[in-house]
């Protein structure tokens, strides 16, 4: 079972070789070479995966122990690495996992253990950036010419999590949308009468994605830290 709205990673194959033809047709074969090389390219892979696949799908589960999901979604983002480099892609950033045991809708199942960070899960998120990293390295070895950078954002959403008043929040547990337990998506909205006033006292938007605040923190985390190197 998968969600159908999903693009699978080689149609998203496809629309950049369609882009490329497109791109050389209105730019020229030299424009458009120099346009896709000095491209940055953002990859994350993993998150979804694993809390919207792997542990709620058994058939996940029953084919996968999670040490080998890891080593398969790791390989998958290899592949498509290496695919993205054939096409003429140089500078590229893989993005790691964030602390997802710590998201309010993990949270929220979490409520024998006061609705603590799940840390199983977290550790599984570490294990696999570990991973990634490994994999950053060999790339970088192998391809000649690539810019390849891991950009990690889970220990400065594990900051925010842990001493959230440095960064202005207010509270971090729970979501801004509605009552900020479970809502995903169009579930949640600003005309819900349970949603908050100020989105910017929140870490998260719904139970599953950061607000707009906590995105820039991490973005701009993410590239002084990493995109900096490739760009």
């Amino acid at each position: 079972m998968y969600l159908q709205s999903v693009i699978p990673l080689w149609k998203e194959l496809e629309y950049f070789k369609e882009y490329k033809t497109r791109l050389r047709a209105y730019a020229g074969p030299r424009k458009a070479h120099t346009i896709i090389h000095e491209a940055v390219y953002i990859i994350s892979i993993g998150t979804n995966d694993f809390l919207e696949n792997y542990y709620l799908i058994p058939q996940r589960s029953s084919r996968f122990t999670v040490k080998e999901y890891q080593v398969f979604l790791a390989k998958l983002a290899v592949n498509f690495v290496k695919e993205l480099y054939s096409l003429g892609a140089r500078k590229i950033s893989f993005g790691g996992l964030p602390p997802m045991g710590c998201l309010p809708l993990e949270r929220t199942t979490n409520a024998m253990s006061g609705s603590r960070c799940v840390e199983q899960y977290n550790q599984v998120a570490r294990d696999y950036n570990t991973m990634l990293t490994g994999e950053v390295v060999a790339l970088n070895c192998q391809l000649p010419g690539i810019k390849l950078v891991f950009s990690n954002p889970y220990d400065v959403m594990m900051d925010v999590i842990e001493t959230p008043s440095k960064y202005g929040f207010d509270d971090v547990s729970v979501a801004c949308c509605s009552i900020g337990l479970i809502e995903i998506g169009y579930t949640c909205n600003r005309w819900s009468p349970f949603t908050c006033q100020n989105a910017d006292k929140y870490a998260f938007w719904d139970a599953f994605h950061p607000t707009e605040k906590l995105n820039r923190i991490i973005t701009d985390y993410v590239m002084k830290n990493f995109l900096s190197r490739i760009v």
